[in-house]
């Protein structure tokens, strides 16, 4: 069992939330550094993408969107654009996951500095580039219809659901990563497939009844479908249970986390 008074120092860690701002901060300006648009490129980015996917797919490929066969070249590409947003969230916080420790060394053998703070960074840095994303999202929203729907109330339940997966992943991998320094092409490895096997370029409706069974062990497709009926189809959230299911889920891969990277954090200054 995970004693609940050093487990709320990593699910919230209120006494630290100035120096994971900063560290935050720190990262996503670090991404930029030393480029001549700067900060400019984090709106760039995910609108190049947008308009690269709605070339190559509705003009070269003539791809339809299964179930809206007459969606037109902006719905089509925001259909992609929406399950690409969660799945590059989840992949950037897990491709940095496994190297969160092993590079910063000199703060490992700082006895006062919180490790599990970078968890946080690293899951808030993702997230500011998702939160982006979502904005030029909302921007293609409004171009196609003219009008924001009042569903967008619902998306916080996006947050509520992904946020503690994202951190028990962090600091699990993390943890790992120290002792397993061939993690980091593993994940890198697993999240290829990983895009082609999740609903981002199709609806899960247009896979077979006994395939649409199997997805529910992968992570990104309520996401995806949450953030699509909230955005693209205008409605508020109608699996209920399969929200909560996965909140538990989410829950419990949190305190995994935790517990792991409490128990092994004891050994990263002697293997660093």
């Amino acid at each position: 069992m995970i004693p609940i008074r050093w487990f709320w120092q990593y699910a919230l860690p209120v006494q630290q939330r100035q120096l994971i701002l900063q560290l935050t901060k720190r990262q996503i300006q670090q991404r930029f550094k030393g480029s001549m648009l700067g900060a400019a490129w984090v709106f760039i980015t995910p609108i190049l993408m947008l308009a690269v996917y709605t070339f190559v797919f509705k003009s070269v490929l003539k791809a339809k969107w299964p179930g809206n066969e007459d969606a037109n070249n902006i719905e089509f590409a925001l259909q992609i654009f929406s399950g690409l947003l969660i799945f590059n969230l989840f992949a950037e916080v897990l491709s940095r996951a496994a190297s969160l420790v092993t590079e910063q060394p000199n703060m490992v053998k700082k006895v006062i500095f919180p490790l599990p703070i970078l968890a946080w960074v690293n899951v808030l840095s993702a997230l500011f580039f998702a939160l982006v994303s979502f904005l030029v999202l909302l921007v293609g929203a409004w171009l196609m219809r003219g009008e924001l729907s009042i569903h967008l109330l619902a998306t916080p339940i996006l947050l509520i659901l992904l946020l503690p997966l994202l951190l028990g992943l962090s600091w699990g991998l993390s943890a790992l990563g120290v002792y397993l320094r061939d993690l980091t092409q593993v994940i890198t490895l697993v999240l290829t497939p990983l895009m082609f096997l999740s609903p981002i370029f199709y609806p899960t409706a247009a896979l077979p009844e006994f395939v649409q069974g199997f997805m529910v062990i992968n992570p990104l497709v309520i996401p995806i479908e949450l953030l699509r009926d909230i955005v693209m189809q205008g409605q508020w959230p109608q699996q209920g249970m399969a929200l909560l299911a996965y909140l538990m889920v989410a829950g419990f891969i949190m305190a995994l986390g935790a517990a792991g990277f409490h128990k092994l954090k004891k050994g990263f200054a002697d293997v660093l």
